[in-house]
């Protein structure tokens, strides 16, 4: 069901309508028919809002600048609300309005009117500009100063000196740069190869940059106002019927991108990523070459966006099949272990084990917490296992195991250690940490029971038997346990505590039911019900634990 001015209070929550009547809307336009855009202020802070309706006044689109993730937020309702109030009457720009304001302009004074529309730009800087321009003799050339110049002036006559900016006052500049900009960006486009043109358009983006770094403000229109046009750009690009011109307009991108202005170079960086993408690795290639070359000449962790300049480098370079050819280029980031692993993986994946593995020991020397070692220590393993160096892959597996218990690595390690006594400590170590860590490890748990297992004292597990074992460890378990010592499981399982907040109660229902028949296997029901009343008067709190439940329900349905 679409939602409507007729349907919203049904579809809508109350605290949605309710939070949505506390905001204001203002400069609402209806930019195309049953199309309405607005800025919503909630509090202090104001969001652009776009609706469109379609005849029947249900919502066809809808767009927010928020951060919400729902599909309707205050924001928008409050928009929606607006234009249904609204009702029949026209909004901002009806005709009876614009038929009255011709019939003024016409009928006033010239002179009066110049004298009024002098006064009205002296105090409106960003009109004045907008006038300036548009009645000007219009410019066919301009150089990147004045580009610079023109699209500074113009953030300048809006806000003067202020360093935070309003949403309506990120329109009204956006605004001004369409209309400035057109000449310059259409000539460009129309010549995408003329590095005159090129040099203008760089100066649009470096005055954007500029902005970005010196003021703030929470509207995304000036980053959306950029990617159109670059947008714009690469389908003229595309165009380009000659692979040599696509390779030169592109090249001067390219060498923007080895100036010290990191945020440019992330920018003309993406695009070229774009633009490489549409048109495949054979076209590619020459300019792949050329963003390599200038990333071997410098050193990216000086840039503030260094680590980003080498990431997209490394997914260009992915992407295009290229890693044979570059895997020397990229080193690892410190810190960055989705970049470091996708490395290391290809690096294994190609063949290069060495450099993998000296990249893997170098991370492992440089974390702080053992836990971010995990991942090269199983390249470790998986180098040591293509290299079938059992040596090496013991070592390995001495820092590997104490992060995931694995038994079968236990076993390997553990026959490798020729020295008894060696042999004997560090069993006991790893067994300790392993008790240590299974209150909030599984794996370390099950271990312990396994290592028991493997020693044949089955009697022993009751011990490892608390509040944290799983019931389906317990039923594992449960009938060599019971041989080795009957009296002491049944005391032990029916006082276990329950921490359900930490048990996967799935799996617990079922090995529960599988219980109370391997206990009659080998209990009486007196001896079953003993060991429960005991249990109740001096367990855990008093409160039965979900086994005893189990046996407690099941009789109760027997009995009715």
């Amino acid at each position: 069901m679409e939602l409507s001015i007729d349907n919203y209070k049904n579809i809508l929550s109350k605290d949605l309508v309710k939070r949505s009547e506390k905001c204001i809307v203002r400069e609402c336009d209806e930019i195309e028919k049953n199309k309405y855009q607005a800025y919503v202020d909630e509090n202090d802070v104001s969001f652009d809002v776009t609706i469109s309706l379609n005849d029947k006044k249900e919502v066809l689109h809808h767009d927010c600048d928020c951060d919400s993730k729902a599909a309707f937020c205050q924001h928008k309702i409050a928009l929606f609300l607006y234009t249904g109030k609204k009702g029949k009457k026209k909004l901002p720009g009806n005709p009876k309005k614009s038929n009255k304001l011709d019939i003024l302009v016409n009928e006033a004074d010239i002179g009066e009117l110049r004298k009024w529309v002098k006064e009205i730009l002296i105090k409106n800087k960003d009109m004045e500009l907008a006038f300036v321009h548009h009645f000007s003799s219009q410019q066919n050339k301009y150089t990147p100063q004045e580009v610079k110049k023109l699209t500074l002036d113009a953030v300048k006559a809006v806000i003067k000196n202020k360093r935070k900016i309003e949403a309506g006052e990120v329109k009204k500049i956006v605004d001004l740069w369409t209309e400035i900009h057109l000449p310059i960006v259409e000539k460009y486009f129309s010549g995408v190869t003329d590095v005159e043109s090129f040099k203008n358009f760089n100066a649009i983006v470096e005055s954007y940059e500029e902005i970005q770094r010196k003021l703030s403000s929470s509207s995304n229109k000036m980053i959306k106002y950029l990617e159109s046009l670059f947008d714009k750009a690469l389908i003229s690009l595309n165009e380009l019927q000659h692979e040599d011109d696509w390779k030169l307009a592109l090249g001067y991108f390219a060498d923007q991108i080895d100036v010290e202005t990191f945020d440019q170079r992330i920018n003309y960086l993406s695009f070229l990523e774009k633009a490489i993408g549409y048109n495949g690795t054979s076209k590619g290639r020459t300019l792949i070459d050329k963003l390599l070359k200038q990333y071997t000449r410098c050193d990216p962790t000086k840039f503030y966006h260094g680590k980003i300049y080498t990431e997209t480098l490394f997914k260009i370079v992915l992407n295009n099949d290229l890693f044979d050819a570059y895997y020397k280029v990229f080193k690892p980031i410190t810190f960055n272990n989705d970049y470091n692993e996708l490395l290391i993986e290809n690096l294994i994946n190609s063949g290069h084990v060495k450099l993998a593995e000296k990249y893997c020991w170098e991370q492992i020397k440089s974390n702080f917490r053992e836990e971010y070692n995990l991942r090269y220590l199983q390249f470790l393993k998986e180098i040591a296992t293509l290299e079938n160096d059992e040596h090496k892959l013991a070592e390995v597996l001495k820092y590997l195991f104490p992060n995931t218990f694995d038994f079968d690595d236990f076993l390997f390690i553990y026959s490798r250690i020729t020295n008894e006594e060696e042999k004997k400590k560090w069993r006991s170590k790893v067994l300790s940490r392993a008790r240590q860590l299974a209150s909030q490890n599984l794996d370390a748990m099950k271990f312990s029971f396994k290592l028991m297992e493997f020693d044949n004292k089955y009697g022993k597990m009751i011990d490892y038997i608390n509040e944290y074992t799983p019931y389906n460890i317990i039923l594992e378990y449960a009938e060599r346990i019971i041989l080795a010592n009957k009296k002491e499981f049944l005391k032990t399982i029916f006082n276990k505590a329950d921490l359900t907040y930490d048990m996967d109660e799935e799996e617990a229902m079922e090995a529960i039911p599988k219980l109370p028949g391997l206990l009659k296997k080998y209990y009486t029901e007196s001896e079953i019900e003993f060991s429960i009343n005991n249990a109740l008067k001096s367990g855990w709190y008093h409160r039965p634990n979900m086994l005893i439940s189990f046996i407690r329900n099941t009789k109760e349905v027997k009995t009715r």
